[in-house]
């Protein structure tokens, strides 16, 4: 949907943005996955890792746990506002000892060939008009036998799975959802703002480069609310809709980045008008459900992480 929306959450305010970024991360992957990972990429005490384009650090300080006592855990922004949130955090965290941020761009990154055990990326490659460019020097500052590690998205040209109690859409209907994703992704190709489908590529980019043992592993997390809501999960669940809800919506005012993007894809101003108009029939009828305690939902999106070991 297109929303502009106000009290009680501001986007436009610097530090909510970053409040609900950290909670995104968080929710992506369960305890027991992370756990399952870092047997993956074979973490262990004493070992040194990169977190390229680190953002607040959530990856840095959820894997580089597995390298401590003894490792080095280093953290690589261009932001330097995103570089002191991660160590503010790592600080609060107990890691500001054993951690270190470096600002530098993941096309050239800083550092000499063969430093660091563990290289990983999260959801940095979807943004990149250049990956496998990226992918290259990650390969190159990590040791011979280390592990090089991608988190990204890996939508393909489909549209997420989902199933909303307040959303019935007929065949025409997903036909124009179906294409506004398509549009969507091929303007962001264009434009030069990534591709939300890199994911899919990045193991056959690793093969080619001669990584061994080269896996992915797909986010087992799926999102859900059902009544009564009785789980804390469900309730959680229903205050953030809750929350969504109370959101003045201005529908006047149209995402323009988002009318960019599948302008730029190819989608017509009729098509874009008539998904404009479900989306505030779509929305009145969630507001309604929300109200009434029958709104349920079911969904994930595919999130991959894709490892393999530098010969």
């Amino acid at each position: 949907m297109f929303l502009k929306r106000k009290h009680p959450i501001d986007y436009g305010r610097a530090k909510v943005r970053q409040e609900i970024l950290i909670r995104q991360r968080r929710e992506l992957w369960t305890p027991e996955q992370v756990k399952s990972l870092a047997c993956h990429f074979r973490l262990r005490p004493g070992k040194s890792l990169l977190d390229v384009g680190c953002g607040f650090g959530y990856a840095l300080r959820t894997w580089g746990r597995y390298c401590l006592p003894g490792g080095t855990l280093v953290g690589l922004d261009r932001d330097k506002r995103l570089l002191s949130t991660a160590k503010r955090l790592c600080r609060r965290e107990g890691l500001a000892d054993c951690s270190e941020f470096v600002q530098g761009d993941v096309y050239t990154l800083p550092f000499s060939a063969n430093r660091f055990h563990t290289t990983l990326a999260h959801v940095v490659f979807c943004h990149l008009d250049k990956p496998e460019r990226a992918l290259d020097e990650m390969i190159r500052v990590t040791r011979r036998g280390g592990c090089v590690v991608v988190f990204d998205n890996a939508l393909g040209d489909g549209m997420p799975t989902g199933w909303y109690s307040w959303s019935k859409p007929t065949v025409r209907q997903l036909l124009l959802d179906y294409e506004f994703n398509l549009r969507w992704q091929r303007g962001r190709r264009k434009l030069g703002r990534g591709d939300m489908s890199v994911g899919c590529y990045i193991p056959g980019w690793m093969e080619a480069r001669d990584m061994r043992d080269v896996g992915v592993r797909m986010n087992e997390r799926v999102r859900w609310m059902a009544p009564p809501y009785r789980s804390p999960e469900q309730r959680t669940q229903r205050q953030s809709a809750l929350e969504r809800n109370r959101e003045r919506v201005r529908w006047d005012r149209l995402d323009k980045r988002e009318k960019e993007l599948v302008k730029a894809g190819g989608l017509s101003r009729r098509k874009y008008l008539r998904r404009e108009a479900r989306a505030r029939v779509l929305h009145r009828a969630w507001r309604k459900e929300l109200r009434d305690r029958t709104a349920s939902f079911a969904g994930s999106s595919p999130f991959w992480c894709i490892w393999g070991f530098k010969p």
